[in-house]
């Protein structure tokens, strides 16, 4: 049996599950919002990096969280919005030191917060958001889908949106 699986970027993250002569369609049940917010309030951690992805053929959500200066990670199902694994991080380099995890701890709204403020002002749907640092200050990227702008950059510190334009 010849079995296909691919991601749409159709509204929400969609999955086209394709064999022969049969296509199905399914949505997450639960917004990318929705899962940061459960993984904030169970974890208690703040969360900085968000994203749609499909774990060993189940819908999640993979969040990077800090809690009192350390790194997590947490999936939370699409489908039924629960988290259904956890983990600190391991001691090993990441792209960014404690600086970044400080200024995601300290932000002045929550990621969840900040995507129902983008979904809002775009109109689209918030498909990625990761925190980042240019020119010495934070910000998160965000992928959009079905927004005019496909990208955007949200300064952590103000919330003020910028489009990215060829980057």
């Amino acid at each position: 049996m010849n079995m296909r699986l691919t991601i749409l970027a159709a509204g929400a993250a969609t999955v086209a599950i394709g064999l022969p002569a049969v296509a199905q369609v399914v949505r997450p049940k639960v917004t990318l919002a929705q899962a940061v917010a459960t993984a904030e309030r169970e974890l208690g951690a703040r969360a900085y990096d968000a994203e749609f992805d499909l774990d060993t053929g189940t819908m999640v959500y993979e969040i990077e969280l800090v809690k009192n200066g350390r790194a997590m990670s947490a999936h939370v199902d699409a489908t039924t919005g629960r988290v259904v694994h956890q983990a600190r991080a391991l001691k090993i380099p990441q792209p960014f030191g404690g600086e970044h995890l400080k200024a995601a701890q300290s932000a002045p709204r929550t990621l969840s917060q900040t995507i129902t403020l983008v979904e809002d002002a775009t109109k689209g749907q918030v498909s990625e958001i990761a925190l980042e640092r240019r020119g010495g200050r934070h910000y998160y990227e965000v992928e959009l889908v079905g927004a005019q702008d496909r990208e955007v950059l949200v300064d952590v510190r103000t919330g003020a949106i910028t489009p990215l334009i060829g980057d």
